[in-house]
């Protein structure tokens, strides 16, 4: 029951609080909450899931519920109203005031009486929460310039009270431009003023124009939020006096949750040469991001490759070992390199499929479409719609989410490598294993495509988990086979052109030490496949494409998976072309993979993804030594590369190579291994003593 407790600590981690505070829910758009919770408490979730049993975690997360609860019934809401009016509709379907992505406002109203929850101060134009403006106008297919900053111009009502405790100074620094109007209950007055003890109310009436934009309200000089309770609404007397001292609850249960949960995944580690590492190369890589030396912090990423030499105890020569080494070290470059979209929104530029994508999650989460998904057909790819939906209600809207739903994506790539590697030539080929795919792309063409808001990566990512459940399921419950299916099920529909990699994470139903050259003798391998893998990701699968089919058909009465698609314009054959040019046209999709490169062009930095493209094909031809490479991996390989015989993308360079990088890296580290040894059994031994930990053998 780990993963309830699991659900239950998100629950109590994300519920947004009535009271303000460092970890007050969502949006998480503050430092020390987006990183704590949105990157780090995953990261526990997977190094160490076993505290979520003990009765600390229990108690805490059920503590932290229960307050949630209570604060929800007993206080009115912390900060103050904002509401926007731009000077014409922005959103389809809709005549009133446009959503921010906060849930503590009236998300759910076709005319919000808030647009946002005002709980911090905003000191510039991109800390506004004024995401709508990547919205089109309902009656055109793009945004004229009026409707976008700089040109246009919105009117911001701030409606709220405050409540100080003592006479003081209150005051709002403006921006120097902004035409505003400032009432105090009710009377226009001039700044700063003075107030009494009491509730007052304040009122704010701001015309924004331009891109220089500021509000930060302050009493007696300093900030105003941590100095007087700001409400909107007039709170009661008696709720008064029980907010000061139940202010620092949910503070203190949450740091109480994540620091007993920090020892104890240190606890579990207890090898100061890991621990050594694993901190010394994520300040290194910190370092060179904060001081803007990216293209260094990217080599450091290569560099990674060196933890092949720090010495681990057979304990930790598994997937959670591997995360310690590679994913922390990687994570860190993901986190600090983010760091400055935090709280923060982003402009998107009009008419790529990023920003089509996040119109669609705005459709789908404020408006109600979620079905729909914000178009009865699916011209550009179904699932991401959804996915940034869910990441812009946590994270609000900034794009930090993005950056971190793509690093654990490509991180769940990496451990794949690694799993593959580590079973067919020990714990030191998976470490090199698992960096070269981060490597590969973070030095290829396709670098740039992090955080960028894209398909591609999350389809990989949920393949590359797919593969690692049905991998764990062969020994363990049907659930993980069932898990492993849908997986695949969800990144079938976040890049339709994967559904035959989707059915490929089947081949994980053979054992990972089972050799290509087993593949002919029937009698062998039927024997030892895990046939409620075999079974249960194609059934969960077909079942998925069932339900894709059903939905079309419901919104266009045409029962299809490619209606209304890019299919027929993305072939790579279409009717009337010549045998030679269809061959030529096959062959630039998959050598466009291969390369990573569009036009395809030979790139050294990411030459392992063709090495083990190479290494697949001479496996399958029974080349010695390569033929005893593991056949689950080289079956995933050909069920990868089968969609780029049927279509070829096209924009974003490296984005159609994301889903492929992981296993031709495992398929090139396990090539260079069998020929650097005569007897790769040796290396299995050492990997069947590693998996006799059963908890984290991976």
């Amino acid at each position: 029951m780990t993963w309830v407790w699991g659900l239950m600590a998100a629950v109590a981690l994300l519920w947004p609080d009535r009271i303000s505070g460092p970890f007050d829910g969502v949006p998480l758009d503050r430092a020390a909450e987006t990183v704590l919770i949105g990157l780090i408490v995953p990261a526990l979730c997977f190094v160490q899931p076993r505290f979520l049993t003990t009765r600390l975690a229990r108690a805490t997360i059920g503590l932290l519920l229960l307050w949630r609860i209570s604060a929800a019934m007993l206080f009115v809401q912390d900060g103050w109203c904002v509401r926007f009016e731009p000077s014409r509709p922005l959103v389809k379907e809709s005549n009133g005031a446009p959503h921010a992505w906060d849930l503590r406002a009236d998300w759910r109203s076709a005319d919000p009486a808030c647009s946002a929850i005002m709980t911090r101060s905003y000191t510039e134009f991109a800390e506004f929460p004024v995401w709508f403006f990547n919205l089109p106008p309902p009656s055109e297919s793009w945004p004229q310039p009026e409707d976008r900053p700089p040109e246009a111009t919105t009117v911001m009502r701030v409606r709220g009270y405050v409540t100080p405790t003592r006479p003081g100074s209150f005051d709002i620094e403006l921006a120097a431009g902004m035409k505003t109007t400032i009432a105090i209950d009710g009377r226009i007055t001039g700044l700063p003023t003075a107030l009494d003890a009491g509730a007052h109310q304040v009122a704010v009436d701001a015309t924004l124009t331009g891109s220089q934009w500021r509000i930060v309200p302050r009493w007696n000089g300093e900030e105003l939020w941590s100095r007087v309770t700001a409400t909107v609404n007039r709170p009661s007397i008696a709720s008064l006096g029980l907010r000061w001292w139940t202010r620092s609850i949910p503070f203190t249960l949450t740091i109480v949750l994540l620091v007993a949960w920090m020892v104890s995944a240190l606890s579990r580690v207890q090898h100061p040469g890991i621990v050594a590492w694993t901190i010394g190369i994520s300040l290194v890589i910190a370092f060179l991001v904060r001081a803007d030396q990216i293209a260094a912090a990217r080599w450091t990423i290569v560099a990674l490759i060196a933890a092949v030499f720090v010495p681990v105890p057979p304990r930790l020569r598994n997937l959670g070992g591997a995360f310690l080494l590679v994913g922390v070290p990687w994570l860190t470059y993901i986190g600090v390199a983010a760091a400055p979209a935090i709280g923060r929104w982003v402009l998107y530029d009009v008419g790529h499929d990023y920003w089509m994508f996040q119109r669609f999650a705005y459709r789908i989460v404020m408006q109600g479409y979620w079905l729909e998904g914000g178009t009865p057909t699916f011209y550009f790819q179904p699932l991401y719609r959804w996915i940034a939906a869910v990441l812009h209600v946590v994270f609000g809207d900034s794009s930090v989410g993005e950056w971190y739903w793509d690093g654990a994506c490509l991180l769940a790539g990496s451990l794949l490598s690694f799993r593959i590697a580590r079973s067919f030539a020990g714990f030191r080929w998976g470490i090199a294993a698992a960096v070269i795919p981060l490597a590969v792309f973070n030095l290829s063409a396709g670098r740039d495509l992090v955080g960028r808001g894209l398909s591609e990566i999350s389809s990989a990512g949920l393949l590359s988990m797919a593969a690692l459940c049905a991998i764990g399921s062969r020994h363990r419950t049907t659930g993980r086979a069932i898990a492993a299916g849908l997986l695949a099920t969800l990144a079938f529909y976040t890049r339709l052109n994967n559904l035959v990699m989707a059915l490929g994470v089947a081949a994980f139903a053979l054992p990972l030490r089972m050799p290509v050259g087993a593949l002919v003798r029937l009698r062998e391998w039927r024997a030892r496949v895990a046939w409620r893998t075999a079974i249960a990701v194609p059934a969960v699968v077909a079942i998925g494409v069932l339900c894709f089919a059903w939905r079309t058909w419901y919104y266009t009465g045409v029962f299809s998976v490619l209606h209304g698609t890019q299919g027929r314009s993305l072939a790579v054959w279409k009717p009337g072309m010549t045998l030679a040019s269809a061959a030529s046209s096959i062959a630039d999709s998959v050598l466009l993979v291969l390369t990573v490169n569009d036009p395809p062009q030979f790139d050294v930095l990411a030459s392992p993804v063709l090495v083990g493209a190479f290494v697949a094909v001479l496996a399958m031809l029974g080349t010695p030594r390569l033929r005893d490479l593991p056949a689950p991996a080289v079956l995933f390989f050909f069920a990868a590369i089968a969609g780029a015989f049927v279509a070829r993308g096209s924009a974003y360079p490296g984005r159609f190579s994301v889903h492929i990088i992981p296993i031709t890296c495992a398929l090139t580290v396990c090539g260079a291994a069998s020929l650097f040894h005569r007897d790769s059994r040796v290396h299995r031994v050492d990997d069947s003593i590693v998996s006799q930990d059963p908890v984290r053998a991976g």
